[in-house]
């Protein structure tokens, strides 16, 4: 504690050298919380966009249909749920679980007139997606209505893209042409009840989405590619999945694949971000540990007559290497405290400008520039300048420990 004291007095004695060190480890500390902020927030909103773009968190499929084709849509119909409704009742029931909806994901033409154009699409039960909180971003018309539609009166959204591609408009009619289950063709008239876009360029190109009912009829079949379940929290999505394989075991052979299985692209990304991360904080771990080095250089350079007086009266090498490591950390302890003051005002004040980015490569509107508080930041960077600092003193340390009295003494 004594040793603590002395250290802290130290560095009272140059303010300037002093605040000019807690300025380099605070700018280091708030760009560390500012980047963690960033990267947090940035793969939140990428995993709710997934989940909730229809998604979902959980996948259910059977164990014939995903047999080497992670991709649902190249899945058969024909080995799809049979007896999903009963399925999806017995998900329902299952603690944590919003609601499960069932899909039909299909492939086709879509045309008007002499223009045509093929289409990726999904069917779905738009009264289910709506309490699993997914997100339909209707650019013109109406989303797809929550009743089955009768025979006759079937509808479709289009993404942009696709709608520009035949030309279509929210209250045409377009003929929509498919597969069947049973390997024929099969066409139905349906009405444009909306345009939506799925945040993608790309995508939209292709995106068509109808009712469940509608699907059914088109490909002539009462089943559903797979099921997909929502949860009132992303983290418990491992845990449900593992509840669900024990209850579902009596309905047949599942496979239950998350939704980080099913987007590598989102791992992609994560990876991404985290190399770009580790970069930036070695960046700043090289500088920080070189200009606060020399500061505390300069300090015992200054400070050699008296540390040789120290050394003449009888205080060990150990106590005067200790009284400078303590310089260092008091340095490192300080400036990250006032820097995680300064970045969470900082992120806070970053929010509030509501800044938005340009799209990103692909996508169609801009994002919103929004940083995350990230509380294990907060503390694990404190510890990060602390060794940071005791790396810096390494070399002013050994200086000081290996100063002869005689020549300390005598040193002008």
């Amino acid at each position: 504690m004594k040793f603590a004291a002395i250290a802290l007095r130290n560095l009272s004695r140059n303010l300037r050298r002093t605040l000019l060190s807690l300025l380099v480890i605070s700018a280091g500390t708030i760009g560390i919380l500012l980047t963690a902020g960033f990267i947090r927030f940035s793969f939140d909103g990428l995993r709710e966009a997934i989940i909730h773009g229809g998604l979902g968190h959980i996948e259910v499929a059977t164990e014939v249909a995903a047999a080497g084709k992670e991709s649902a849509p190249e899945r058969s119909i024909s080995d799809g749920l049979q007896d999903w409704q009963a399925v999806r009742a017995e998900i329902e029931k299952t603690p944590h679980v919003l609601a499960a909806g069932g899909n039909i994901h299909l492939m086709g033409i879509v045309s008007k007139g002499e223009r045509s154009a093929s289409f990726l699409g999904v069917a779905v039960e738009p009264d289910r997606e709506r309490r699993m909180g997914f997100e339909v971003k209707i650019r013109a018309g109406s989303p797809l209505p929550e009743t089955a539609p009768a025979e006759g009166e079937d509808s479709v959204v289009l993404g942009l893209g696709l709608a520009e591609s035949v030309g279509a408009k929210p209250g045409d009619t377009v003929t929509v042409l498919a597969m069947t289950a049973d390997q024929t063709l099969n066409a139905l008239d349906m009405k444009v009840g909306g345009l939506v876009t799925s945040g993608v360029q790309d995508l939209d190109t292709r995106l068509l989405k109808m009712h469940l009912a509608s699907a059914q009829r088109l490909i002539g079949t009462d089943r559903v590619s797979d099921v997909v379940v929502t949860l009132d929290e992303s983290s418990r999505t491992a845990a449900v999945m593992a509840a669900l394989e024990a209850r579902l075991a009596p309905f047949g052979k599942f496979r239950l694949s998350d939704w980080r299985a099913r987007t590598p692209f989102y791992n992609q990304v994560r990876s991404l971000y985290a190399g770009i991360f580790w970069f930036l904080g070695s960046i700043i771990f090289v500088l920080v540990v070189l200009s606060t080095s020399n500061t505390l250089l300069m300090s015992v350079m200054e400070r050699i007559r008296e540390i040789g007086t120290l050394l003449a009266l009888g205080t060990s090498r150990g106590q005067v290497a200790a009284i400078v490591l303590l310089e260092a950390l008091w340095l490192g302890l300080l400036g990250g405290i006032a820097g995680d003051i300064l970045g969470l005002a900082a992120i806070a004040a970053i929010n509030a400008a509501n800044i938005k980015m340009p799209p990103p490569p692909g996508a169609v509107s801009g994002i919103d520039l929004k940083l995350a508080i990230v509380p294990e930041a907060i503390a694990g960077v404190i510890v990060l300048m602390l060794v940071i600092m005791a790396l810096a003193a390494v070399f002013p340390t050994l200086r000081a420990v290996r100063l002869r009295i005689v020549d300390a003494l005598g040193h002008v």
